[in-house]
């Protein structure tokens, strides 16, 4: 397993150029009769979906879902936000350029949804900016950007706001995650060095998971609120008014490494990044990275790269040990699949930072 994140998640491989994407969102599965279903019950049930107050006394909270070519795990997504206890909110799908009938499948179901039209796949970045500069516009409280292929306890908003309310210091939150392989989504205690890098982005991992006491050095797994490096991705909660000082999801990344990004953003101002397992989510999860294809793996690079160019300065040792790992992973899939051996030249490219990391 190569370094970058060990969290990768469904809202990062929407995010891929549909040209590019190693794996692909299942078939249609819902015939006609059963979406005709499915709206009859969902519109049989109005008070489920509350009516958000931005004067009330309550916090505005705002969701943003990012869908590509995903209605099926966005559709599951929204219903178990419709069972949630906490009533101030409200919900924004942003479609991040489908090529499938996602926007018109959505909207036959969930009328009452928000959606906003990016007609061209912004990547991971730009298209949550997009939800969240409509969440600041309506003067939400606290914007909680969710992975469309998640599905959230009752209680999960009601905690985060429960648990920022008595923490102003805390800008930045994250749930337990739970999922079929859990610790690939526990938040990371340290900072980020090279031992870090070894132990919690490789490989290693796999050993130091299965250690209580060296996992506890690296992960963060217990029942309590705590500070935390970094979070998972896949579901991040935020104070609203942090976004003045740290700015958006950067733009330069396509796809992975934003929530490390934001992590170390907010830490520079003085801000903090709590895990709050009261809050819980189920995370469906996408493939293997041993079974993604050649392209995914390569934009992972190309985040990666910028990460340490711009944010965590590793030593010139450090970098190259990283970039070796890269190297030798690439190289072992290269050995077995076509697709990697195709596009060996791209990725010598995206590992010593010669080309953008924006896809065009």
């Amino acid at each position: 397993m190569a370094a970058g994140p060990v969290w990768e998640c469904a809202s990062c491989l929407t995010s891929l150029p549909a040209n590019s994407r190693g794996v692909n969102h299942v078939p249609d599965q819902y015939s006609t009769t059963e979406l005709t279903q499915q709206r009859t019950a969902y519109q049989a049930e109005p008070s489920d979906f509350p009516r958000a107050q931005p004067g009330s006394d309550e916090p505005y909270v705002y969701i943003v879902l990012l869908n590509w070519n995903g209605w099926q795990d966005t559709l599951e997504c929204v219903r178990s936000l419709r069972r949630m206890e906490y009533k101030n909110w409200h919900i924004v799908v942003v479609d991040n350029g489908s090529s499938n009938d996602s926007v018109e499948r959505l909207k036959e179901i969930f009328p009452e949804v928000s959606i906003i039209e990016t007609h061209q796949n912004l990547g991971f970045a730009a298209g949550n900016n997009v939800g969240i500069r409509d969440a600041l516009a309506n003067k939400a409280d606290y914007v909680f950007v969710l992975n469309n292929d998640t599905t959230v306890s009752p209680n999960t908003i009601s905690q985060f706001v429960e648990f920022a309310e008595k923490h102003p210091e805390a800008a930045l939150m994250g749930p337990s995650i739970d999922r079929r392989n859990p610790q690939r989504e526990w938040p990371i205690r340290r900072k980020m060095n090279l031992l870090t890098v070894l132990c919690a982005f490789t490989a290693l991992r796999r050993i130091i998971t299965r250690i209580p006491m060296i996992r506890e050095i690296f992960y963060c797994t217990q029942n309590q609120p705590s500070p935390v490096q970094f979070l998972p991705g896949s579901a991040l909660f935020f104070r609203a008014a942090s976004f003045e000082k740290i700015g958006l999801f950067d733009e330069a990344t396509f796809l992975d490494f934003e929530e490390l990004i934001m992590a170390e953003k907010l830490r520079r101002v003085g801000f903090s990044a709590y895990f709050v397992p009261q809050a819980r989510i189920w995370h469906k999860g996408s493939a293997s990275a041993a079974s993604l294809r050649a392209k995914r793996y390569i934009e992972n690079a190309k985040s990666e790269e910028y990460f340490f160019s711009h944010y965590v300065r590793l030593s010139s040792v450090a970098r190259f040990i990283v970039r070796l790992i890269r190297l030798l992973t690439y190289a072992t899939r290269a050995l077995r699949y076509q697709n990697y051996r195709e596009h060996f030249g791209e990725f010598m490219d995206a590992l010593w930072g010669r080309q953008s990391v924006r896809v065009g």
